[in-house]
């Protein structure tokens, strides 16, 4: 699993909101990264599996010879790490966004998601990073 920057715990280490967020981002990147690759070996898994049963193999055969277990689980977990560092990167930038003044309606338009759960977004992320409950803290005009 990627470390991002999360003790113990689960409290991210004291580092800025902005440097959180750099910092998950390239978590997330580096989770794509790796989803795109898991990707294109299933793919592969999947056109094997399609040939042997175009030439008459037999189902078990075929998903025992493709190894369908193991690249299944395989997929899933790459998915789980994926989708963990997406929200984690997510939180960073809720509040790096807050931290510089952005108000909890502006995130939700930002993101395009509703007012509702931009502020659970900002109650989950000021109890990982302290982030401010919004206002113009430092905000740049």
């Amino acid at each position: 699993m990627l470390d991002s920057g999360v003790g113990n715990e689960g409290k991210a280490h004291n580092r800025c909101p902005r440097t959180a967020a750099v910092a998950d981002i390239e978590h997330l990147l580096a989770a794509a990264q790796a989803l795109r690759a898991s990707v294109r070996s299933t793919e592969v898994q999947y056109r094997r599996t399609l040939r042997l049963l175009e030439s008459g193999a037999e189902i078990s055969d075929a998903l025992e010879n493709v190894q369908a277990g193991a690249k299944r689980l395989a997929l899933t977990q790459t998915l789980d790490t994926f989708e963990t560092m997406r929200h984690r990167s997510r939180l960073a930038l809720v509040a790096a966004g807050l931290a510089e003044g952005m108000t909890i309606g502006e995130l939700g338009r930002t993101w395009r998601f509703s007012r509702q759960l931009a502020s659970r977004y900002a109650k989950e992320a000021r109890a990982r990073f302290g982030a401010p409950t919004s206002g113009p803290s430092v905000r740049k005009p």
